[in-house]
């Protein structure tokens, strides 16, 4: 696809979502600078159906550009559903890098997805993503996970 021809949010987002998602920081940074995909991730939180948890936060606060910006995306991502990373999802992460180890993976998936990845399958939730170390882990879990959008669709 050139530049000048730009697909609908239809044909390239995995959007609206009908059941709730952690979203990774991956998907919350792709959505915001998508003006096809934004709207509909948009409507998908507002409805409940995003969740996060302190690692994601943690990451997305970081590009914050001031403190008034921090404090304000700090109150909109507290107000979404939280799933936990304690030491059980540090213990799961543990486990999932020795299994993708054992498979010749453990230096193709980042820590942070790891934790991110045991913190939803605690919580009984797919990832909501768009990088590729979430098919890996999900190949050793057996958890959920989806693509915000068709890889390599977004920029």
């Amino acid at each position: 696809m050139t530049g000048r021809q730009r697909a609908s949010h239809r044909e390239i987002a995995n959007l609206p979502l009908d059941e709730a998602h952690l979203a990774d920081t991956s998907a919350w940074s792709k959505a915001r600078n998508s003006p096809e995909i934004a709207p509909q991730f948009d409507d998908s939180t507002r409805r409940g159906m995003v969740a996060t948890c302190d690692l994601v936060a943690l990451e997305l606060l970081r590009g914050a550009q001031n403190s008034e910006r921090f404090a304000k995306q700090s109150r909109l991502l507290g107000v979404l559903r939280q799933c936990e990373i304690g030491a059980a999802e540090l213990q799961r992460a543990r486990q999932v890098q020795a299994e993708l180890a054992a498979a010749g993976h453990q230096r193709g998936v980042k820590p942070a997805d790891l934790l991110i990845a045991a913190a939803a399958e605690a919580a009984g939730l797919p990832v909501l993503h768009y990088d590729h170390d979430f098919d890996l882990i999900a190949g050793v879990t057996g958890q959920h996970a989806r693509w915000l959008a068709r890889p390599g669709s977004l920029p």
